[in-house]
Formats: structure tokens, C-alpha cells, sequence
């Protein structure tokens, strides 16, 4: 072969991005894909994994297609996925139930039972080991029948290669690091699952080969079976390493249908962090996430800008950013919140909703938008004073990356905000599918470690901190930080205790 060839897919909560890539990280092609996601009003969000695999059937043969490329010439393919997917499996691989992922919060008891029994706070009813105690206890003839109980992205590397594989970085019932493993066999025993550990699949780093395609699925993909599989890993590191922040002390945030401020850490620094997740043996993420973000973003664009998207289109993104730079910083003074579908603590509740504060007739639909933005930024900034409360000093930079970051108006909404400049690299939308793509880079031993990434990805847009709009910021932002703690009790009033 000529060339070896990477296919890396990012399976979002929504929607694929497939890449076809060289082993130096340069992007040759790319494509995309959708899938449903099922709601419910008790808290219920599951999707279908058979239905996420069609859809990767068709990346794979699309990117291959539009980069014009030989099958046989693809070395290596990896999978990133959501992470804390539940997906129970009966003993020939088959799922007996759609995915519960991350977002699903149905167990709220059983969280609760939790929390009491461990004597701390290890989530609400979205966390994952409440997900999988509500399983056993409500579902009890499909745990009985489950094999086992694998992620997202496991499965997807059982469909490709017949192995069954995690790693560490959705791997919650057991780690290399002490302390870790120890924070799991405490929650594991409270809940009662110690017993049930056969159930979950061995971890490999991310960087381990998996196996060879079957001839099922290399068919299916429109490979061959000379395409090995690497292990990869969940959507946040993925996420990490492709926007080039692998290094310890790298901080990025992510801008997609979610968010998160996260930075690298030692594997046994101490943290207060939301979420933490794995790199490897070495690193962690420490993540401050949020629950809606691009969700916020699109469904104000849709509610505002109704006639303009049945028009353009994606196009309309355009004229959005036109009219909200036409808005002064602080939105003329116009508040909004961006928890349409509540926020994870410590942010808020699951009962918060969002609201516009302080409208006036003097405000029109381009302030409301860029409220929405900013308000969003308002929420990381919390992240990154927690953040600075660990004592780590302030930022030199921020990588920027996910679908946002392709919104000049909002990355410099960024900057002001959190007064520390932004960096947003090439392609920014791609970067959970070139982190996956860099798992099988390291695998091959093209580069030596996820840190040397930040080296190969270079800054393709600077947004320096204007010190003009400090001092709006500041101000908005202390209201802002009042809004749930002042509004706490009308939501609960609302929408019940949860």
C-alpha cells in the first residue's frame, strides 16, 4: 500500500462524523450522519445502538467515496462514543434493550439511595451507577439475562471485530489508579453490583489494538479484513486529544449539543471537579460540564429566526452571527439562562428551566440570541474560577472546539467573558473524531503520546480578551451566578424536587 489510511468515527449524541485521515493527522476526507434519540417525560433517553451502526455503515462507505479512496489501503479504524451508555447484552452480543446513555436520569431514587448509603455525593439519577441499579431493580428479567453490560463504544468494537473490549475512559467499575478503583468498589458495594462484575468487559488502553474486521462487518464497511480496530475511547477524551490538549496542565472547552471546561490532570492530583475521565494510566480530564449548550443556541436560532432557517438552511447560522455582532457586549442588559432541559450540579438542578431576565420592549431578537450565547460563557466561567480555585494560577490560553467554535462573534463572546484568549484549531467540529483518529496514530507508533498532539495541531483563529468589556461582563456575571439560587424555590414550585 501506498499509503495507510486511519477511519475514525465520532458517534455524538445525535449525529456521526466519519474522517479519513493519513497517519501524520491530516485530515483527507470527511462525512456525516444522523440517528434518533428517544425522550421521555420521567427522564427516559435512550437510542437505538443497531440503528447508530447503520448510520456508521454509511459513513464508512460515504468517506470513503468522497476521498476516492482503496479499501484495502484503510490500516486502522476507531470508534469515540458517548460515554456511560448501559447497554445490557444477552450471551451472543445481541442488545435485549435500546442504549440508556448519559443524558437518561430516570433513577433518580436509586441516586438518591446512593448518595445516602456511600455518605457522598456520587450524582443524581443521570450518573451511571444509579442507571445501572435501576436496571437490575426495575428490570430485573433483563439483568437476568444480560451477559453483559458494555458502553457505547464498546459495542460498537464488538460489532466491528467480535471482541469485547473497554477502556479506561468508560470504564467505571474498576482502574489502575488506587484511589479510583477504591471510589468504585465503595459505590459498587453500596449499590450492591460486586456481584455482578463478570458482567462488564475487560479494559485495554486506548491505544490497543482490538482486533481484525470480521469479514461480517468489513462487508458492511466497505473495507477489507486488513483494517485492524483500535480501542479508542468515550467522546470527552477524544475530544481532549483532538483539539491538541493532551499535555498535563492543557484546558479546552467543548461547544457542542453539551459542553465542558476541562483540563488535564494527574492521575492522582486531588480534584473538586463535576466529572473526571481517563486518558490513560497517567492522565485524567477533570471536567466541568454542561447539559445544554448548542441545544440552547439552536433552539433559540429556531424559535427567532423561523423563516430565515426554512430559507438557508444550516446558511442561517450566518446571518444570526452578523446580526448578534451588530448587539453590544452584555446584550444591552438582557439575561438568559440556558437550562431548557435542567443542568448537572453544581450548576444548577434538574428542575431549572431556562428564562430570559430583564426584556425590555428595547430589546429585539438579536439580543436574545447573544444572551444565550453569553450565557452560556457565563457557565464556564464558573468552571474556570473552580478551576483557579485549585490553585493552579491563571490561563495563558483556551482551546476552543465543537460546532460553536465556528462562530466568530461567539468565540470572541468567549474571550471577553472569561478574559483569557481563545484558540480555535483547523476543522474544530472534527476534533472527537481526529482524538480517535490519534488513539490508533499512537497505537501504530507514529507519535510517541497524546501530549506531542498539541505540537502537530496548529491555531487557526486567535481571539484575544478585550479589557474594555470587563466590566460589563463582571457585572452580568454576578447576577447571573444569583439567578438559580434566587429562582431555586419557583422551580421546584414548577416542576417538583429533583
Amino acid at each position: 500500500m501506498d499509503e495507510q489510511l486511519i477511519m475514525a468515527f465520532d458517534c455524538g449524541t445525535t449525529s456521526l462524523k466519519v474522517v479519513l485521515a493519513d497517519v501524520r493527522g491530516t485530515v483527507l476526507a470527511e462525512a456525516g450522519a444522523g440517528y434518533g434519540l428517544s425522550h421521555a417525560d420521567n427522564g427516559r433517553a435512550e437510542q437505538s445502538p443497531e440503528a447508530m451502526w447503520q448510520a456508521i455503515r454509511h459513513g464508512a462507505r460515504a468517506v470513503l467515496a468522497t476521498g476516492r479512496a482503496d479499501p484495502s489501503s484503510v490500516t486502522a479504524l476507531v470508534f469515540a462514543a458517548t460515554w456511560k451508555g448501559v447497554i445490557p447484552l444477552d450471551e451472543t452480543g445481541r442488545p435485549l434493550t435500546d442504549a440508556m446513555i448519559w443524558m437518561d436520569s430516570r433513577a433518580t431514587e436509586q441516586a438518591a439511595r446512593l448518595n445516602e448509603a456511600t455518605g457522598m455525593f456520587i450524582g443524581t439519577g443521570q450518573e451511571y451507577w444509579p442507571r445501572l441499579l435501576w436496571l437490575k431493580e426495575e428490570r430485573p428479567d433483563v439483568w437476568a439475562r444480560a451477559k453483559h453490560v458494555v458502553g457505547l463504544n464498546t459495542w460498537f468494537k464488538w460489532r466491528a471485530t467480535g471482541h469485547l473490549v473497554t477502556d479506561p475512559s468508560d470504564d467505571f467499575v474498576r482502574s489502575p489508579v488506587p484511589a479510583t478503583d477504591a471510589h468504585y468498589a465503595r459505590i459498587l458495594d453500596a449499590a450492591g453490583l460486586t456481584g455482578d462484575m463478570a458482567k462488564f468487559a475487560p479494559s485495554e488502553p486506548s491505544t490497543a489494538p482490538v482486533g481484525p474486521l470480521t469479514p461480517e462487518a468489513a462487508e458492511q464497511l466497505g473495507l477489507t479484513v486488513r483494517t485492524r480496530v483500535f480501542n479508542g475511547f468515550s467522546d470527552l477524551p477524544a475530544v481532549t486529544v483532538g483539539s491538541g490538549s493532551g499535555a498535563v496542565g492543557d484546558v479546552h472547552i467543548y461547544l457542542g449539543s453539551s459542553s465542558w471546561f476541562a483540563r488535564v490532570s494527574r492521575s492522582d492530583d486531588p480534584t473538586d471537579a463535576s466529572a473526571s475521565f481517563a486518558i490513560d494510566a497517567d492522565r485524567r480530564g477533570d471536567a466541568y460540564g454542561l447539559q445544554s449548550a448548542c441545544i440552547a443556541y439552536d433552539w433559540a436560532v429556531t424559535q427567532l429566526y423561523s423563516a430565515e432557517k426554512r430559507e438557508f438552511g444550516s446558511g442561517v447560522n450566518t446571518l444570526v452571527n452578523d446580526e448578534v455582532a451588530q448587539t453590544a457586549p452584555g446584550a444591552d442588559g438582557l439575561l438568559a439562562t440556558h437550562w431548557l432541559t435542567g443542568e448537572i450540579p453544581p450548576l444548577a438542578t434538574k428542575n431549572a428551566k431556562g428564562l430570559f431576565f430583564n426584556l425590555t420592549p428595547l430589546h429585539d431578537r438579536r439580543h436574545m440570541v447573544r444572551a444565550v450565547m453569553e450565557s452560556i460563557a457565563f457557565s464556564h466561567r464558573l468552571g474556570l474560577e473552580r478551576h483557579r480555585a485549585d490553585g493552579v494560577g491563571d490561563l495563558a490560553r483556551i482551546r476552543l472546539v465543537g460546532g460553536g467554535a465556528t462562530s466568530d462573534v461567539w468565540m470572541q463572546i468567549f474571550a471577553d467573558v472569561l478574559q483569557v484568549p481563545i484558540e480555535v484549531p483547523p476543522a474544530p467540529t472534527l476534533a472527537g473524531a481526529m482524538g480517535a483518529a490519534y488513539s490508533a496514530v499512537v497505537g501504530l507508533g507514529e507519535i510517541d503520546d497524546y501530549a506531542a498532539i498539541g505540537r502537530v495541531v496548529p491555531v487557526d483563529r486567535l481571539f484575544e480578551p478585550r479589557p474594555e468589556y470587563a466590566a460589563v461582563y463582571d457585572r452580568l456575571y454576578s447576577v447571573y451566578t444569583k439567578l438559580h439560587p434566587a429562582l431555586g424555590d419557583l422551580f421546584a414550585e414548577l416542576n417538583g424536587e429533583y
